[in-house]
């Protein structure tokens, strides 16, 4: 029973850490879905970076990815790199680039198959998003996704970088 009890704590911890003091994001090095090299440093030179882990076989990844396609000219606007972070396995790599055309995202999708930076961010469920901004601080995780969360992200995004809104 107290092994239960603690797994019902573990989303509320999740949820206390968003307001905690920011701490440095893990730099990370990856190939996106057309063999281009997508380096953390170098989007960060350019604006902050939203990422969310997906993979094809999660159906929540995919109808949040879906959720915040409308918002992607008001982000890129603000200069928000977007990353859709593909946690497939290599067998199935060769689908991740003609599924991610299929739905129109015009996200930055890169691939991870061997699930390497998602140990560095400590992903535990899926999807997992995070908001990282110029200054290589991690001010932001949510992790799961449910109809209606984009809604959070997307108020945290308008929060963090809208004009007046940068730290």
């Amino acid at each position: 029973m107290k092994k239960f009890a603690w797994f019902l704590l573990i989303p509320l911890i999740a949820l206390v850490a968003d307001d905690a003091e920011p701490v440095d994001a893990p730099g990370f090095t990856l190939r996106d879905i057309d063999g281009n090299t997508v380096c953390l440093d170098s989007l960060l030179v350019d604006g902050p970076v939203f990422m969310s882990f997906w993979a094809l076989w999660c159906d929540m990844c995919i109808k949040e990815l879906d959720a915040l396609k409308p918002y992607f000219n008001e982000f890129d606007s603000l200069g928000v790199n977007l990353l859709a972070i593909s946690q497939d396995k290599a067998r199935s790599v060769p689908k991740v680039k003609p599924f991610a055309l299929s739905h129109k995202w015009k996200y930055i999708v890169v691939l991870d198959p061997e699930n390497d930076l998602r140990g560095l961010y400590n992903v535990q469920a899926m999807p997992s998003s995070f908001i990282i901004d110029q200054n290589k601080k991690l001010v932001f995780t949510h992790q799961g996704y449910k109809k209606g969360d984009e809604e959070i992200i997307i108020n945290k995004m308008r929060e963090l970088f809208s004009k007046g809104g940068e730290e």
